[in-house]
């Protein structure tokens, strides 16, 4: 079974909201030491200025079902403490109620963490030798005094260095098995990541269907002047409000295939 990547960006996040970026350099593995907390429920609760009083925000959440992915890949995120906020894509395993007996989980969790990984690392051209935990980024002088994930982790006999060997055997392999659900949140310009991505996709396909004049965009994430006139120019055309912003009705209008709309492979009158 694929591993699931739910993206549930925590905007009211102070994290989120400064709009730093980083070129991811490496993948900082973390676990919660909250005992019980899923990823569900540690996204929900860090979509806070600041999650229980505290400065913090990591990318992504996992637990032994799915990833909740909490920030665009490339944002900065506030996870280690140290200077490996400024490279490193952070992600945090959730812990689960019998921390030092329940292997079933574990071994779930361990897997979609080598599976989401892999991911990362294929998506950012990285290796497994890119691959650090928080207690080797404090151990190196890259991030505060914690011991994560090894407290947990060595109740069932692994390291990081097992954890590296299983990422490499990983993207040795012909697929990575993981599935990404984007959440089509509402996009604007000066805004970047998936969903931003994707709306360029479409827009790239729409240019197609409804011979639209603007050139065909540069499918990086980065909503910039380019982005932001092609959205102008689908609207108008769409009758929709023309203000530049990507929201539900916009959305709506991008999904739809403009030149076959019934599917049944072929463009004619009863299209239009």
């Amino acid at each position: 079974m694929a591993l699931k990547i739910i993206q549930r960006f925590v905007t009211n996040n102070n994290c989120y909201k400064t709009k730093r970026t980083i070129t991811p350099k490496g993948i900082m593995v973390h676990s919660t030491a909250t005992p019980g907390v899923m990823a569900e429920q540690f996204a929900k609760a860090f979509d806070a200025p600041k999650p229980a009083g505290r400065e913090v925000c990591v990318h992504a959440f996992v637990d032994d079902t799915l990833c909740v992915q909490t920030l665009p890949w490339t944002h900065r995120a506030w996870h280690c403490g140290g200077s490996g906020n400024n490279t490193l894509i952070s992600f945090e395993m959730c812990e689960p109620k019998n921390l030092k007996t329940d292997a079933k989980y574990f071994e779930k969790c361990y897997k979609n963490a080598v599976e989401l990984t892999a991911y990362l690392c294929k998506a950012y051209k990285l290796t497994e030798k890119n691959v650090t935990s928080h207690i080797e980024g404090a151990q190196a002088g890259i991030a505060s005094n914690h011991i994560d994930p090894m407290h947990w982790w060595k109740y069932f006999g692994y390291t990081m260095n097992q954890f590296r060997a299983d990422v490499k055997k990983a993207l040795a392999g012909k697929e990575i098995n993981v599935e990404v659900e984007i959440t089509k949140e509402t996009v604007q310009k000066g805004d970047y990541g998936d969903a931003v991505l994707l709306c360029q996709q479409l827009l790239n396909k729409q240019k197609g269907y409804l011979k639209l004049k603007f050139a065909k965009l540069i499918e990086d994430g980065q909503f910039g002047a380019a982005t932001l006139a092609a959205v102008k120019e689908f609207q108008k055309a769409r009758k929709l409000d023309v203000d530049g912003v990507v929201g539900k009705n916009t959305w709506a209008a991008l999904e739809i295939h403009y030149g076959d709309v019934n599917g049944d492979g072929k463009v004619d009158a009863v299209d239009s």
